[in-house]
This record gives C-alpha cells, sequence and structure tokens, in this order.
C-alpha cells in the first residue's frame, strides 16, 4: 500500500470537475480489501473522517475531502471475470467504463446503463447510482447489479447478493462476514417514481443491495461488483431531428416516449434527449450544419436487426413527418 503525505503529491484529490476545493491530511492507495479495512479501523478508532474517491469525474464535489484521510481505489482496478455464456461481469470499483465497454463490445457484450462520463470508475458508478442517455430504456446503475461486497464503517466485511436480503417491512437485518448482526430502521416515505440521486433508497420490503447503490460510499467502501450484461445490440439507429416551434418538438418527444412504453410499437427508443434554442445557438459554432430556422431538436437511438430495420426506420419517419 502506498501512502502519501505531501501536500504537492495530493493536490489532484483535493478537488474534482466541479472545481471544488478540499484539504485533507493523507490519501491512501491500498491494493486490496485487507488494507482498506485496516485504514478503516484504525481511523474508526481516532474518529478520523475518511473519503473516498474514485477518478475525479464528479461534478458534486462527492469525492473531494474536507479533512481526515482519502482512500484512494484507483489500485483495484481488475476485471476478475467476464462469463460471456451466464452474461456477467466481476469487477474491482476502479475499472474505468471506456474500457469495460470496449472490452465488453469485442465479445458482443453489453453494459447497458452506459453512464455519460466515460472515463469515471466503476465502483464510482454504482455508489451514485448512474445512469447515461441508455437509461430511457434500459434503467440506471441499480437495474444491473447483482452483487457486491462493502467495507462496512467499523471495518465489517458485507457481502450482499440481490434476491438474497430483503428488509421485512422497513425493519433490515444484515449479518456480516464476521456473522455479527446489524439491524437497520429504514425510513418510512413515499420515493419519486422517477429516477433521482436525492438521498439513500428507501422502500418497504426493499432489496439490501439497494440502500448501498447509491449512497455515495457515506455507508461503505464498495471493493467488488458483480454486474448483469446484456447482449451487444447487432445495429443502432441515431438520429437528430430539428423542429420549427418548441411546441412541435415537445409533442413529437412526448408520443415518442408513449410508443416506446407500448409494448404494441415498433417503436422503442434507447435514447431520447431534447435540445432547446440556447442549446442549439451553443452548438452552432461547432456544428455550422445546424438550421438557423430551428427552435428545438430532438436526438434519438434505437436497436434494430436486419429482420426489422425497414420497419423500424419507417415508424420513426411516420412520427417525424407527423410533426
Amino acid at each position: 500500500m502506498i501512502i502519501k503525505t505531501d501536500q504537492n503529491e495530493i493536490q489532484n484529490f483535493l478537488a474534482d470537475a466541479s472545481n471544488f476545493k478540499g484539504n485533507c491530511d493523507a490519501v491512501y492507495f491500498p491494493d486490496n480489501a485487507d488494507e482498506i479495512q485496516s485504514i478503516v479501523i484504525e481511523a474508526n478508532k481516532n474518529k478520523t473522517p475518511v473519503t473516498i474517491a474514485g477518478n475525479g469525474t464528479g461534478l458534486t464535489g462527492a469525492r473531494v475531502p474536507k479533512g481526515g484521510v482519502v482512500i484512494s481505489t484507483e489500485r483495484l482496478n481488475k476485471i476478475l471475470e467476464i462469463n460471456e455464456e451466464k452474461k456477467y461481469a466481476i469487477l474491482q470499483p476502479a475499472v474505468i467504463l471506456n474500457d469495460f465497454q470496449k472490452i465488453l463490445k469485442e465479445k458482443k457484450l453489453f453494459y447497458p446503463p452506459d453512464p455519460t462520463e466515460g472515463n469515471s470508475f466503476i465502483g464510482a458508478n454504482v455508489a451514485t447510482n448512474a445512469s447515461g442517455a441508455k437509461t430511457f430504456k434500459y434503467g440506471p446503475t441499480r437495474d444491473y447489479v447483482l452483487e457486491i461486497k462493502l467495507i462496512l464503517p467499523n471495518g465489517e466485511l458485507l457481502n450482499l447478493k440481490r434476491g438474497n436480503v430483503f428488509a421485512k417491512d422497513y425493519k433490515l437485518e444484515l449479518t456480516t462476514e464476521s456473522k455479527n448482526k446489524i439491524e437497520i430502521l429504514i425510513p418510512d416515505f413515499i420515493m419519486p417514481e422517477t429516477k433521482h440521486a436525492a438521498g439513500y433508497y428507501c422502500k418497504k420490503n426493499m432489496d439490501a443491495v439497494d440502500l448501498f447503490i447509491g449512497s455515495e460510499g457515506t455507508l461503505g467502501i464498495i471493493y467488488e461488483i458483480k454486474f448483469k450484461l446484456l447482449d451487444f445490440p447487432e445495429a443502432i439507429l441515431s438520429s437528430v431531428v430539428f423542429f420549427k416551434t418548441e411546441l412541435e418538438t415537445l409533442k413529437f418527444i412526448e408520443e415518442a416516449r408513449q410508443l416506446s412504453r407500448n409494448n404494441e410499437s415498433e417503436i422503442n427508443a434507447l435514447a431520447l434527449e431534447y435540445f432547446d434554442h440556447h442549446s442549439l445557438k451553443f452548438m452552432s459554432e461547432d456544428y455550422p450544419q445546424i438550421p438557423a430556422s430551428a427552435k428545438a431538436a430532438v436526438w434519438f437511438e434505437q436497436d434494430y436487426n436486419s429482420g426489422n430495420e425497414n420497419i423500424i426506420f419507417e415508424s420513426w419517419m411516420n412520427l417525424i413527418y407527423k410533426y
């Protein structure tokens, strides 16, 4: 394990992409779970604040320390297994998303959440329940986490498999690897139906795995994750459509959303994103082909294959001409 205390050497860990700045006494670079465990136990004993650092791509200052020590996960960067037959992968937390996706593509596999920041660590994707453009169809990171291994704030190890441990109403009981029991009372409140990042995931009879996904490292340090994978799409239709009015654009989006949720429709968008007039104006210098008369635009994607290519293209063209 490497430990750095020279302030000149740890400046990169005192800020992230948000430009929020902090301070700490030391940065630890553990090589395995045992080393993380020893750091956490010592910090817990001395009441030393601990901040977990991913790759610094976040825009909220979540990895920026305010005193104490930082644990960088960057040396835990191995892909431990990719099972092509059963379609799962086991990774350490510092595997870079882009690298993972490239390897999967070579094997004709696909990690569906595909969060926006390709240089992020996969563990940070879990810690933030990250999502991207394809979340419209496939859902966020949470939907693809099968198992996580964590180190709790007291240094105990916890292994959680989806489908194995559930809350009873609002009471959750966890059993650590050392067989200690931890009881958690889950707050009783109604969560928004849409994906969000405010607070912990709390639901009646919830799967224990979901409490830690999106918890930003505040409940435990993830050191291994097992993900569900899908087959890589045979082909993807990608298009940008420009509109003369914002009202037409919004009507197009609404109908495309409804059709994508209709099992009988040929339209089933992977991604569906809206650009207003200000966004188009901002991009026009780099993309001069944007029509000057356009007031808004929509970018959409849909996967297809040789068997349904024509009907999917035709369905989208009919919807485009409608507006």
